[in-house]
Parts: C-alpha cells; structure tokens; sequence
C-alpha cells in the first residue's frame, strides 16, 4: 500500500495535466474524447495508445500498458510508486501528506543516507586520482577502461587505512552512528567503527534520479577475499531492487526501447565503451522480480548474457521465464566457455558481439529447448504449468498454451485441463457466462463492476463475490469495495492495472447505459447464488438423514421448494 495520504495522490492528479505530461514524451492527437499517438512503451508505427483526460487515463491498444499520470511518469522513468510521487509532487509544487507516525522520521534518514552516499563518492573519486589509488588506475587501464567511462560512472577507491572513510566524514560533521545507518562504515564487537570498503575499486550504484544509493568493491589482489562487496540493506537501498548501470543507460533504453542484461560491473562499462549504451547489471544476485518490474517499465524486449554452461543455462532458464512471464521479450545470448561480455569485446570486436546477438535464440524457444532435456515427462508438466498459472495476464495463455505444447510435444488438450480451465471463443456476453471458464467469467463480471460504479450496492445485494470463481478475481473485487474507483490504481499489480484501465476506457458517457447488462448480470447472479443455496441444503439433507433430525428435514425441503417455486 502506498505511503502516502490519498490527498497527496488526488492533489497531484488534479494539478498535473495528463495530456501535457505524456505530450512531453509523444506527439497526441485528438480522436473523439481521447487523444492518440504511438505507444512510448512499445516500438509501432500505428497510434494504438489512447489517452482520456476526462477519466485520466491511458491504454495501449497494443502492449496493454495502462494507468493514470502518476503510474505513466513511474513507468517512462523506472521509479517505484513513491518516487514517481515524490518527484511529481516537487514538480506541482504539491506539499507531501505521508501516512504513519515515522514517516518523516523515515524521510529524514532517507535524506540523510544520501548525503553521505554523496559524501563518500566525492571522497572515493577523490583517491582513486590520488597517490593512493595508483594501483586502482593500473588496474582500469590493464582492463581498458577510458578516462570517459571512469567519470561518466563515478568510478572511485577505497584506500587501505581503516578508518579513511570514517574519519572524512567524521569531519563533515556526521556521527559514527549516521555512517553505520548509511552502510559506509561497520562496527565491531568492541564498538569500535571501520571503513566497510577498504582497498577496492568503487562502483557507485545509483538510482534513476542519479543520487549515489549503495556501493560496489572489487578487489584488485588475488589474495583478497571477497572478490566482490556491495553495500548491505539501509534506508536507500534495497538488495534485488537495482541494476547496475541503468541510469547512465536508461535514455538508450527509452529510445531502444531494448536492455542488454549482464553480469558483472566491468562487462556493463566495456559495454557502453563499444556503443552498447543500453547495458546495465544485476548486483551480487540472481535476477529479481523486482528487476525484471522496473525493467519492465523502460522497455518491453531484453537480450539476457550467460555463460553457456549448465550453471548459465540454468540460471538463463529462470530469468528468461520471469521475464516473460512478465510481459516482456526477451533473447538469451549463450557466452563461449571462458568468455564474457568483457572479454569478447575487447578481444574480438563489436562484430563478433553482435553476430552472437543476431544467432540468439527466442527467449521461449530457449526455455523449451532446456525444458525438453528433462527426461520426465512430470518435470516437463510441471514446469508447463508453473509457466502459464505465473502469467501477469491471462489473457495471454491463449498465445502461449498452443506453443509450449508443440515445443514439448505434449496434448494441448490435456494441458488446459490440467490449468484449470480452457479459452472460449464464444462472445463476451454477460446472458453467456455459463459458457466461460471460471477465469474468463470473473474478467467479465467484473468488468460491469468497473464500467457501471453505480452498481456496486446492487451487485453486493445479490452476493457477487460469491459469484467470483479465482481468487485474483475475489482479491481484485475486495481492493475495489476497499479503495473504491477513485483511489483504486495505486494498490493494484501490472495486470490488474491494464484490465481495470481497460474497462474503464470501455465505460460508457452515457447514464443509465448499463441497464440491459444489468438485466442479464442479474439474472446470473441470482441463479449462481440459488445454485450455491441448494448445494448447502443438499449438504445439510444428508447430515440431517444421517442424524434421523425429522425436523431439519421438513426445514430442508420446504426451503427447497421455495427455491425451486422462485
């Protein structure tokens, strides 16, 4: 749930117009009560994103991307909800409401971390042009990286001494137990602090507003253990929330609509040296979902670099079904044995890295391919049907079920049997639910909730959440009576997000419009809900036969008979 009061939200809505916030990004041209243009989420030609300012929302016609001015500016710049807010809010001139009694406790720590991220930067790049970092800028010149490349990314060095860092900052006037919060400096069991990144090459980390939010050291001797130390957890700073280098290429992701994906600090800067600016990172981990969301927000395709080994293509199979699941194209570039991004690039050329991107396979087709070396056919089920139940969109298991079935050769048949529900081709229709499966049936019943508000109280009269078959249908339903229309996108997932969006630039302007589906909604409604009344007395029949209660029998059966008569 967002952090925020719902004030600041409305008022921000409210101030920031939605046409001139997305004009800055796209050209929009009046159509009818929405304006168009090509979609900045997605590389077309045709203007299948629609934008109604009445309503304040937008939707792609074509990728599904949906959401109003706040959720737009998050997704064009890869911030979380809080930082898109808190930057919009400075932009209008919006005074920040934050729910909870810390919360500007929290602000305070948080603005307190990045001054002295900020700090310690200046101090590391400070050494690394010094005396002291004679042996640092050895070691980036053996690895060919530019004097470009080390200002552009902020490259800097941890001396040796113990307390350099601490005593710097000392004099700045913070506190030891400001750094410790910061995750600049430790303390030891005695109390006492010291430097947490001492003789090491400095890899800033930063966020998309370009702030320094945690560190990265390398080792440059062999006998230094560990090789690589990034910062712990602190107020700005989140493990599996950040990539290395996406700043510095977030405005070639944004035209390329495209990242290259890699491990490893050095590869992301040799990269970049040899015109792939679209390069970022992972930090210290396995990709994250978290990630793979913000990527999700700057681009819709990523080409994945692995080693080609077992270790690789297992690690690739993961990733590549995360991002795919997600939404989001991807290719995975399999690494010579020995090699990587690093080493290909300066040994053999752009030419030979490229040529290695163009043979790539299909992001889905790689997966199949390792997925058929399982041997079992259970281990192929399972992963078929973790894949498809781990789509953010249902919808877009019409397009993946008939190929994961012909990559593996398993019965496509069999295979929707075993999800849990097949596709319908029959017309979405509310006098044909009985037709739909459970998925398709909640889509459209909730559906009429979102176009036609004034409803809500009838529908709960007639018991619509026991109509609702899933339990993202009954999740979706409970955030909607929870939040309301109004305040509704801020606590709703990617695909939630895209259907409620969708549905309400399907509402109608008209008042009174949604009568005739009423009359069809209605009628299911009571006849589902009658349904569930006779299975429980059916249930109870039998418990009272059991028991020989003469009583709850004639109960029973007259109320059946109510029912039936009704």
């Amino acid at each position: 749930m967002s952090r925020f009061d719902s004030r600041t939200v409305d008022a921000i809505k409210a101030k920031v117009d939605i046409l001139e916030l997305i004009g800055r990004y796209v050209e929009l041209r009046p159509v009818g009560a929405n304006w168009v243009a090509p979609c900045p989420f997605h590389q077309e030609t045709k203007p299948s994103f629609s934008v109604n300012p009445a309503r304040g929302f937008y939707y792609c016609f074509g990728c599904q991307a949906a959401g109003d001015v706040i959720e737009f500016y998050r997704a064009m710049n890869g911030l979380s909800f809080p930082e898109a807010v808190e930057q919009l809010a400075r932009e209008a001139g919006i005074e920040l409401m934050a729910e909870g009694p810390g919360a500007h406790r929290h602000r305070e720590e948080k603005t307190l971390c990045l001054d002295l991220h900020a700090q310690a930067q200046m101090f590391f790049r400070a050494m690394l042009q010094g005396r002291e970092g004679e042996k640092a800028r050895e070691y980036l010149k053996k690895r060919s990286i530019s004097e470009k490349t080390k200002e552009s990314f902020g490259l800097g060095w941890g001396s040796d001494a113990w307390n350099g860092l601490a005593n710097h900052l000392k004099k700045k006037g913070y506190s030891e137990d400001d750094c410790v919060t910061a995750g600049l400096v430790s303390r030891s069991q005695s109390g006492r602090v010291y430097d947490r990144f001492r003789a090491r090459v400095i890899f800033p980390i930063y966020n998309l507003a370009g702030q320094v939010v945690a560190f990265g050291g390398r080792s440059i001797e062999p006998d230094q253990d560990p090789k690589y130390l990034n910062s712990s957890e602190t107020p700005i700073y989140i493990k599996g929330n950040h990539l290395y280098g996406l700043f510095q290429a977030r405005r070639a992701i944004s035209t390329q609509k495209s990242v290259l994906l890699t491990e490893g600090y050095v590869d992301v800067l040799t990269l970049h040296q040899h015109g792939f600016s679209n390069a970022c990172g992972v930090l210290g981990t396995a990709l994250t979902p978290e990630q793979v969301h913000r990527l999700a927000g700057l681009a819709g395709h990523i080409d994945l670099l692995f080693d080609g080994d077992g270790a690789g293509r297992k690690a690739a199979l993961r990733s590549a079904q995360m991002i795919l699941t997600e939404g989001i194209r991807c290719q995975v570039v399999l690494l010579p044995d020995g090699e990587d991004a690093d080493s290909i690039l300066r040994d053999h050329g752009s030419d030979v890295f490229r040529e290695l991107q163009a043979n790539a396979p299909d992001g889905l087709a790689f997966c199949l391919d390792v997925v058929k070396g399982y041997g079992s056919s259970r281990d192929v089920m399972a992963w078929s049907l973790a894949f498809v139940r781990s789509l953010k969109d249902v919808s877009w298991r019409a397009f993946y079920i008939p190929k994961i079935a012909a990559g593996l050769g398993i019965s496509e048949q069999e295979l929707r049997q075993a999800i849990g529900g097949s596709s319908s081709g029959t017309s979405h229709k509310l006098d044909k639910l009985h037709l739909f499966g459970p998925a398709q049936r909640d889509r459209e019943l909730l559906s009429f909730a979102i176009r036609f508000p004034e409803y809500l109280g009838r529908l709960e009269e007639c018991h619509f959440a026991s109509s609702l078959c899933t339990q993202r249908g009954q999740n979706f339903w409970k955030k909607l009576r929870s939040f309301g229309h109004k305040d509704l996108v801020a606590h709703l997932d990617d695909g939630e997000r895209r259907f409620f969006v969708r549905c309400q630039m399907d509402s109608p302007q008209e008042e009174n419009s949604g009568s005739e589906e009423w009359e069809a909604l209605q009628e299911f409604l009571l006849h589902a809900a009658s349904k569930k009344r006779q299975k429980h007395l059916k249930m109870a029949l039998t418990k009272a036969q059991q028991e020989g209660d003469l009583t709850e029998i004639k109960r029973i059966l007259t109320e059946f008979q109510s029912i039936i008569v009704h």
